[in-house]
């Protein structure tokens, strides 16, 4: 049995699916039953409890032998944040997982998780990475790269409600994009029994990215014309964002962490140097947007 946390958003979903496919034995730890109800039919356990409830952790963690963390609190504020689901809520998966005797802990972290970096999530992330590699479990540690599946949803939803696609800051830099199918297939062999024990599994950090680079107008650009839109792509300027990270910190922090993003995915490097995750798992999909929009990959675009 794998317990899966966060196993109803994008990533989760797909990892689900790509386990259950396996004949593998899932559980579902999600917050509400309802946000499951997609999961239907896949034959995934769903239990309700909060990865900040070490009660409703231990419980989940009851006769698994691995533990896939997908939980993310990326725009959250606490109780709801970074620091209460990624760190506090990681914490306790481990403790529980060490208390059951769960074998193997997948932790989904994120390209770029560094003490220094000048995004919270990443710097939380590094640290939730930390505590798994301390932690006497047998673990494994991805980073992927900017979801595909998130910002084509993001943007699909811009032009449904709005009319019209705004970007934050240029949208001219290089991103790696990955599709969570890619991962969730990564996740699969990861956990699998005659891989799970294999020596460039345990005790590894696999950083995994998409076959392209694209920047947010490319993106934006091919989502509008997919959906036959011929709205205009507006921007949100550079100083204009970073004074909203700046300012709307203590009033608005939700709006003010997603400023914070837009900057950096604006002006620092996107890219992923070296995918050591295709380098060690080879044959993983490699699913590109027009794959995604052709409907080739088994996509479902839920969010947490």
């Amino acid at each position: 049995m794998i317990l899966v946390a966060g196993g109803t958003g994008t990533l989760g979903t797909h990892i689900v699916r790509a386990l259950t496919a396996q004949r593998t034995q899932v559980r579902v730890l999600t917050r509400r039953a309802e946000r499951a109800s997609h999961l239907a039919g896949t034959g995934a356990e769903i239990v309700v409890g909060d990865v900040r409830d070490p009660a409703a952790v231990e419980k989940a963690l009851a006769g698994t032998s691995a533990v896939v963390s997908a939980v993310q609190g990326f725009a959250g504020t606490e109780p709801a944040g970074p620091r209460a689901v990624d760190l506090g809520g990681n914490a306790n998966l481990i403790r529980a997982a060490r208390a059951a005797g769960t074998r193997q802990f997948v932790l989904i972290s994120a390209a770029g998780a560094a003490p220094d970096s000048p995004l919270d999530l990443r710097r939380v992330k590094y640290q939730a990475e930390q505590a798994v590699i301390g932690s006497g479990l047998q673990w494994t540690i991805l980073r992927p790269t900017v979801y595909l599946e998130t910002w084509i949803s993001l943007l699909g939803d811009m032009l449904a409600t709005k009319g019209a696609v705004t970007l934050f800051g240029r949208g001219t830099n290089p991103i790696n994009f990955v599709s969570a199918y890619d991962v969730a297939a990564l996740v699969e062999r990861v956990t699998a029994t005659e891989f799970a024990a294999a020596a460039e599994f345990t005790s590894a950090t696999l950083e995994i990215g998409g076959p392209e680079d694209l920047t947010l107008a490319d993106l934006a650009g091919r989502v509008l014309a997919e959906r036959g839109a011929g709205g205009p792509i507006r921007h949100v300027p550079l100083p204009v964002l970073r004074a909203m990270a700046t300012l709307l910190r203590p009033v608005k922090p939700m709006i003010a962490t997603l400023a914070r993003f837009g900057v950096i995915m604006d002006t620092t490097d996107m890219t992923l140097p070296r995918d050591t995750a295709r380098a060690a798992v080879p044959g993983l999909p490699a699913t590109t947007l027009a794959d995604l929009q052709a409907g080739a990959a088994a996509t479902d675009l839920h969010r947490t």
